[in-house]
């Protein structure tokens, strides 16, 4: 069957989408992007960004004869490689490769992008082969995707004096201000940039504004927040994005919205709950190491 790339249109957005649940079906697990990845990039981090139209332009994809995708190459800081496949043909592969170091490893003709890497998931030795011929060498550090079944229900507790509210509950700007406090980056462009867009994530096809959660303390501040990304049919979820005020930490505040999160979800019918991180306080809440990704670095050209 002829495998062909083809540049990305914005109105894409479900095919890969659906691509990506699909790989979830196929594998059993994610590759590397979620549908949360894929939908929060362009609702809030390029829009943010002013940079929605490059992002797209860089994306390629594969489609088979029957206008079935393959394989997408992609970006969100390092390089990505979307497949339902763990062992992918070599053609395809190699395709991929060159499309990479030409249109996302590099920004300047001839010059390797250093600033960025290709993330290979662990255990795709045809691809890991590939990538030492064409002169890869893998890094040391290595990137968790893990997993928390909902077998169970999950015990909220809240201290006194806060509240859990939706995502209708709470304005976009309280959001915003939330976020902007937990990831400490207030004062700066990108500051008045999420004041401004962070409310166009509840554009994106997945988002539900009851699984879009707040802490709020007695001043109507978001103090700690989650949303969860729901893939019904594969009946599992994702974490993205997460976040506590530095200053309202160590207070159970966020492990209080997650379990309210995944009770929520529960009730949904998900079986299981994924985040793209390896911290310390996954694993103390619950969450167990299920993917590993890897950053390949070319070191020859």
């Amino acid at each position: 069957m002829t495998i062909s790339l083809r540049k990305y249109e914005p109105n894409d957005l479900y095919k890969v989408r659906d691509f990506i649940i699909r790989t979830q079906s196929l594998l059993g697990h994610p590759n590397n992007w979620g549908i949360d990845r894929w939908e929060f990039v362009p609702f809030f981090q390029e829009t943010r960004n002013g940079t929605l139209e490059q992002w797209q332009s860089r994306i390629g994809i594969w489609e088979d004869e029957n206008g079935d995708i393959a394989a997408v190459a992609c970006d969100d800081g390092d390089v990505y490689f979307l497949l339902d496949s763990l062992e992918p043909g070599e053609q395809l592969v190699q395709e991929l490769f060159e499309y990479a170091e030409e249109k996302l490893l590099i920004f300047e003709p001839g010059q390797l992008c250093t600033r960025n890497a290709l993330a290979l998931t662990a255990g795709m030795k045809g691809i890991e082969r590939i990538a030492e011929s064409r002169g890869y060498t893998r890094g040391q550090g290595e990137d968790k995707i893990m997993s928390l079944p909902l077998d169970r229900d999950f015990q909220v507790f809240l201290p006194q004096g806060y509240v859990i509210k939706t995502g209708e509950e709470v304005d976009s700007r309280t959001k915003a201000l939330g976020h902007i406090m937990a990831f400490d980056y207030a004062g700066t462009s990108d500051a008045d940039k999420t004041l401004l867009h962070y409310g166009n994530i509840a554009k994106a096809p997945d988002y539900r504004a009851g699984l879009e959660l707040s802490v709020l303390n007695t001043a109507g501040e978001v103090v700690s927040f989650c949303s969860l990304w729901w893939d019904q049919a594969n009946k599992v979820a994702t974490l993205e994005p997460v976040g506590t005020h530095k200053a309202y930490r160590r207070k159970g505040l966020g492990k209080a919205v997650i379990y309210e999160g995944l009770n929520r979800l529960k009730t949904l019918g998900a079986v299981k709950v994924y985040v793209g991180s390896g911290q310390t306080f996954y694993r103390k809440i619950g969450f167990e190491p299920e993917v590993s990704m890897y950053r390949w670095i070319q070191s020859k050209r």
